[in-house]
This record gives structure tokens, sequence and C-alpha cells, in this order.
């Protein structure tokens, strides 16, 4: 698992964060977790970003079983 950070366009689509599904704010960056490989799985909301990395595998490993 990768976090990636990528500065957010002004053509910012309306997004929802992988793990609880909430709407995610409009900010100057987002953040995505991908695989090994950098294939993006979704964006991650701050609230499930300070959750931990270790917290949002387990909740990735969850939602694939």
């Amino acid at each position: 698992m990768q976090f990636q950070l990528e500065c957010n366009s002004t053509f910012f689509s309306r997004q929802t964060c992988l793990i609880c599904e909430k709407e995610l704010e409009r900010r100057e960056a987002r953040v995505i977790v991908c695989n090994d490989q950098g294939d993006g799985y979704g964006d991650i909301c701050s609230h499930c970003i300070a959750m931990g990395a270790t917290w949002i595998r387990k909740k990735l490993q969850k939602m694939t079983t």
C-alpha cells in the first residue's frame, strides 16, 4: 500500500472517501491510496488518514474479502 499526493485542479469533481464513504472537502491536495504497483484505489479523507496506515490497511483488507 502506498499513498500518493496530487495537487487538485480547478476541475475537481465530487469524490467520496474510499474507506468511510463521506464526501471529501475540496482541498489544495488530495491523498490517494494505491497498491504497490501504483494503481489507485481511491481518495482518502483527512479523518481516515489520521487513523494511520495500519488502520487503513485493515479496512482495505476487509473490503476486499
